[in-house]
């Protein structure tokens, strides 16, 4: 009678360790998956590079951002 109530005993922690190491994983692997989710929007939203040629104002001055040609920006 004792060994059985010791038996459901063992296996109800047991159960509750297993359970709970589940649980362990997946919030690690969730955290894994927001990390490379976060670093894929990082990439993929790199700013222009805004290259400033001359003074405000004077004769042939212009803004580029990033790899733009127009042939009123060269000089």
């Amino acid at each position: 009678m004792i060994f059985g109530f010791f038996k459901k005993l063992i296996k109800y922690y047991i159960d509750k360790l297993v359970s709970w190491m589940r649980m362990q994983k997946f919030n690690l692997e969730l955290d894994n998956e927001i990390k490379k989710y976060f670093k894929q929007l990082d990439e993929e939203d790199k700013q222009p590079e805004i290259i400033e040629k001359g003074t405000f104002g004077e004769d042939g001055w212009s803004i580029s951002i990033g790899d733009i040609d127009d042939e009123d920006t060269k000089s």
